[in-house]
């Protein structure tokens, strides 16, 4: 009887742990996250019809505006014109000209009376905050003092007011005063057939176009205006000083971003001035009369997928509920070995699922029994492998015992053996613990592989070694540099009736914190095709089979990418040409020792 409880439990557990993935759930599922995709979709093309509709209003409603504005910044300079015109035609004024034109001089008394007539001009408009009067010869006659034209105004627009015969010629910034704008106009001797009598100058104050709320016509809560001359030039803005560069007077562009913000971007110029202003409207503000139709759109699918919820779970119900009785059936075969199960009056589906299960059932057993015997034989046959392998520590006592041999009879032949018991403990032991060892380790293990090598090549190889005393204890990776030093020998020297040299050098390279090791070889070299091929594989890092030094190249690169993984400067460059010779640079950061030894001289073999 605890049997059949215990037997109770599990299917419980098991039911329990289950009951989410089932295939109602996962129709259910499906069906709903299909329902909510297609919601979504339709969603966002409603959404963004009616977006683009209210972006459209927006913009012409903005250029409206901005005609409106433009407008009025034109009325304000017409009052400068206006105001201009009167100086210039006033009959003392043009007494005073007219006689420096026919040669008589105007006396002190005369150029001081002027500052009476320009004073009650100018308390007839705010934001001139004065006037100046230059004889054509650039010389001033007021205020009183010397100050010549051309140091007030450039000569392109004194020549430009000299085209424009008394129209006024606004000249930007004034040099002398930031805050202030110059306009300039020639002035005509009216009783001189409107000959040229000299140059009126007015200061305007930068607020006097200043951009204000009126009317409606701007909201300077939400936008961004700025006005331009014809040159380009700010005259006046509300935006921050430091998105003045950001800001292009002539682009297509319709939106446009600043500071991580869309604005939509308006432009309008001015027929009479050439002047053109640009309105910014921040995108999200267009979208705030969408919210009650984005509602709509949530409550609309919100109802429709509920009625689609209700109507798939009864549809998976319908499907599943038959498939849960043959599930019940089976679960009998996770108590032990499993079971066959009885025949279910059912569908001619069902019935051939459960024959399915029942053949899957014996098969299985059968292959668990296969399988285990299998495991048992391969345990044994690794426990005979790992039995018989050779200890590293025999192979070391074996040579050092052959160099004790040689040492008196051939002492040649003893350093060979040792430097070769040498390169195996290198390549075999576990150095520090991990696979980074010193930069002068790895080349005292390159120049033991070089004297191993000589015995093959004799005269016919020759090496030089050089590493910067100051990057001895720079690690690198194990065995980074032994295999581009064979193929130097092998691809390189080898191929050489008359051998060459092989030259292995450290030095700290141009870029800080980063070292250079490079490996040279004089011998046969590569033609064009061989090394693009080369420097192909190793941009794909995949090597050819054929090309040995092709594949310790990629691997070479494989390590340092996973040796370098977050540095975007560590490479490898390949240079060779046919019948020259090959050189291959590393560059990789300068990982330091925990501990440097201080080191005296050149290290030079």
């Amino acid at each position: 009887m605890s049997i059949h409880l215990f037997d109770r439990e599990v299917f419980h557990l098991l039911g329990k742990r289950k009951k989410w993935n089932t295939l109602r759930n996962q129709i259910f599922i499906n069906f709903i996250s299909v329902m909510v995709v297609v919601l979504l979709f339709v969603g966002f093309i409603t959404f963004n019809l009616v977006m683009d509709i209210l972006k459209g209003n927006a913009e012409k409603q903005m250029e409206q505006t901005a005609i409106e504005t433009l407008h009025r910044v034109d009325s304000q300079f017409e009052a400068i014109e206006m105001i201009m015109s009167q100086i210039a035609t006033n009959g003392s004024i043009q007494q005073l000209l007219y006689n420096e034109a026919n040669g008589h001089p105007t006396t002190f008394e005369q150029r001081q009376s002027m500052n009476q007539v320009i004073n009650s001009y100018q308390a007839y408009i705010t934001g001139i905050t004065s006037f100046e009067l230059y004889f054509t010869d650039y010389r001033r006659l007021f205020p009183l003092n010397e100050l010549p034209l051309p140091s007030r105004i450039r000569y392109e627009w004194i020549e430009m007011a000299l085209e424009e015969n008394g129209r006024v010629v606004w000249s930007g910034i004034d040099p002398l005063d930031a805050d202030s704008f110059l306009t300039l106009k020639k002035v005509n001797l009216l009783d001189q057939d409107f000959s040229h009598g000299g140059y009126l100058v007015s200061k305007v104050n930068t607020n006097y176009f200043e951009l204000r709320q009126e009317n409606g016509q701007l909201d300077m809560d939400n936008q961004y205006v700025a006005l331009f001359d014809q040159q380009g030039q700010f005259i006046t803005t509300n935006m921050p000083e430091e998105w003045h560069d950001q800001i292009a007077p002539k682009t297509d562009k319709q939106v446009v971003t600043m500071d991580g913000t869309d604005y939509v971007r308006v432009e309008a110029a001015s027929n009479k001035t050439g002047w053109s202003l640009l309105i910014y409207t921040p995108v999200h503000s267009l979208a705030q009369g969408i919210t009650g139709i984005g509602t709509a759109i949530l409550v609309a699918g919100g109802i429709g997928l509920l009625i689609f919820t209700i109507s798939t779970y009864f549809l998976s119900s319908l499907i599943t509920n038959p498939i849960q009785r043959l599930t019940h059936a089976m679960r009998f075969g996770t108590l032990g070995a499993l079971k066959e199960s009885p025949s279910i009056a059912s569908t001619v589906e069902l019935n051939e699922l459960n024959d399915t299960y029942n053949r899957m059932v014996e098969t299985t057993n059968y292959l668990i029994k296969v399988v285990y015997e299998q495991e048992l034989t391969q345990s044994r046959a690794e426990l005979k492998a790992l039995q018989s392998q050779i200890n590293p520590h025999f192979l070391f006592n074996t040579l050092e015992a052959l160099y004790w041999s040689l040492e008196e009879k051939d002492e040649e032949q003893a350093e060979v053996v040792i430097a070769l018991a040498e390169l195996f403990r290198y390549t075999i032991s576990d150095v520090k613990g991990d696979d980074w060892v010193a930069l002068h380790e790895e080349f005292d293990h390159i120049e033991r592989y070089l004297h191993i090598m000589k015995l093959r090549y004799d005269h016919r190889l020759a090496w030089e070694i050089e590493l910067d005393p100051s990057l001895r204890e720079v690690q690198i990776p194990k065995l980074l540099i032994q295999p581009v030093v064979e193929n130097a020998i092998i691809h390189g020297i080898g191929n050489k009736v008359d051998g060459g040299k092989v030259q292995v050098s450290a030095y700290t390279s141009v870029k800080q914190g980063y070292v250079n090791i490079t490996v040279r070889d004089d011998g046969q070299g590569m033609d064009e095709k061989t090394k693009q091929k080369l420097e192909h594989s190793l941009e794909t890092r995949v090597g050819h089979p054929e090309k040995r030094s092709g594949i310790a190249l990629v691997n070479i690169r494989q390590r340092l990418d996973l040796c370098y993984a977050s540095d975007p400067h560590t490479s490898i460059e390949l240079t060779s040409r046919h019948g020259v010779g090959t050189t291959v640079t590393f560059t990789i950061p300068k990982k330091e020792a925990p501990s440097d030894e201080a080191t005296n001289g050149p290290d030079r073999r």
